[in-house]
């Protein structure tokens, strides 16, 4: 125990802002500081293409502005004295966390994640190889998380407050799908034109948003589940037709003959589900549809056309208008700035 404790202290934190870019330079980037608060590694072949920005926001909080793909696995491991707290913001990533032995956390998809880091606990991270990693990732001192957003411990999600006291599982807090406004916030942080410290002062609004947005996630999160809870029939109701439609959601059933068939009705089965997962079934069935075409075009096999077509839409102009609403830019726009940089699209 005494010698995982010793090799755990030679580990590099998390907030670490030297070793945190010295790290990213040691991947075959070429790093180089282009202010008192920001680091920018640029990948060129045959080593990846594209870069990524390290800020530091004073002392309690690092920031990770990333826009690259490395041919190479890459993996490193951090351990840090006290509590952290993690905001990712990805739209392209193919990641694994894992805090010391326990099981994985695996970030494959576009999402908006806070995330606690236990103290003294090494947290590895591995990177795959050849995938686009595209988003921010923010890391704060969990006991000054509030206090930097102008926040009280009351402000926050009753789990956040915990984390932020100490008091907390080890893992994700929370997890949502990316919306259209941070899609467009994330991409035009990435694609900013702003350098030196006011490439800092911008990313400190936009971390500030960032957060907004996931606490209001959370809070809403927690209104849902602080209604009195669905009765153990109502459950299993909304259950069965999550079942049907994760099978059917390409080209969702008809509502009603979907509720008579798990026998119920259909203002009846629109009401638990909607109470028990947040979402109604339509726009449960429009997450799912988007989610695979967001995949499917960043593998680059497919046209938008059949990208459509796969993900159940006649028509290739009610897909984009409806991926536009969801994502918060074209289907074809997506692709040119999300999927790799080596990929040939198809015509």
């Amino acid at each position: 125990m005494q010698q995982k404790r010793e090799e755990a202290s030679k580990l590099p934190s998390a907030l670490d802002f030297d070793s945190e870019w010295h790290r990213a330079a040691q991947e075959e980037g070429r790093s180089q500081r282009i202010s008192r608060n920001v680091v920018r590694t640029i990948y060129e072949p045959p080593y990846g293409s594209g870069m990524t920005d390290t800020v530091r926001l004073g002392s309690d909080a690092l920031v990770n502005v990333i826009n690259c793909v490395v041919p190479r696995a890459a993996h490193w491991t951090y351990v840090d004295a006290e509590p952290l707290i993690t905001l990712r913001a990805s739209l392209a990533c193919d990641v694994e966390f894992r805090y010391g032995v326990g099981p994985g956390l695996v970030f494959n998809r576009p999402e908006l994640t806070l995330t606690c880091i236990p103290p003294h606990l090494p947290l590895s991270a591995h990177i795959v190889a050849g995938a686009r990693q595209q988003g921010i990732v923010a890391v704060f001192k969990a006991h000054s998380f509030a206090s930097r957003f102008g926040l009280l411990p009351e402000d926050l999600p009753p789990e956040l407050s915990a984390a932020v006291n100490g008091e907390f599982e080890m893992g994700r807090i929370a997890s949502f799908p990316i919306d259209h406004r941070v899609a467009a916030l994330v991409g035009d942080t990435i694609d900013s034109r702003l350098h030196g410290e006011l490439r800092t002062v911008q990313l400190a609004g936009r971390i500030a948003e960032l957060v907004a947005y996931a606490l209001e996630a959370m809070l809403h999160q927690h209104e849902v589940r602080s209604v009195t809870l669905p009765r153990r029939r109502d459950l299993d109701l909304a259950r069965a037709a999550q079942v049907l439609l994760d099978r059917d959601y390409r080209r969702p059933p008809n509502f009603a003959d979907l509720a008579r068939e798990i026998g119920t009705s259909q203002n009846k089965l629109k009401s638990v589900f909607k109470q028990t997962f947040g979402l109604t079934m339509a726009d449960y069935c429009l997450e799912r549809r988007v989610r695979e075409a967001q995949q499917l075009l960043m593998e680059a096999t497919l046209t938008i056309a059949q990208v459509a077509e796969r993900v159940g839409y006649e028509h290739q102009s009610s897909f984009a208008a409806a991926f536009k609403n969801q994502v918060g830019m074209s289907p074809r726009e997506y692709r040119c700035h999300r999927a790799p940089f080596s990929l040939e699209f198809p015509a």
